[in-house]
């Protein structure tokens, strides 16, 4: 397919697709916030202290996790570029 085309799918629209797929099983699943952004290696967020994470602290923390990695894969390919 063309990557002019109006039908062409970046690898970064795939990638939020196939993340937000995958987030949605897990939580249909049963799992928690926690759960998911372990399985994804995000660290947990801060807080002060010590109060407990709420479920919309660690949807941010998986959010500014994924755009800073594939911040770091743009990086890395258009470094990569003649």
């Amino acid at each position: 397919m063309d990557s002019d085309s109006p039908d062409a799918v970046s690898g970064d629209d795939q990638a939020d697709d196939l993340l937000t797929l995958a987030v949605a099983e897990a939580l249909v699943a049963g799992m928690s916030w926690a759960q998911i952004a372990a399985q994804l290696g995000v660290p947990p967020p801060t807080v002060p202290d010590h109060a407990a994470v709420t479920d919309q602290e660690w949807q941010e923390a998986i959010v500014a996790q994924e755009n800073a990695r594939a911040a770091r894969f743009n990086d890395q390919t258009w470094r990569r570029q003649p």
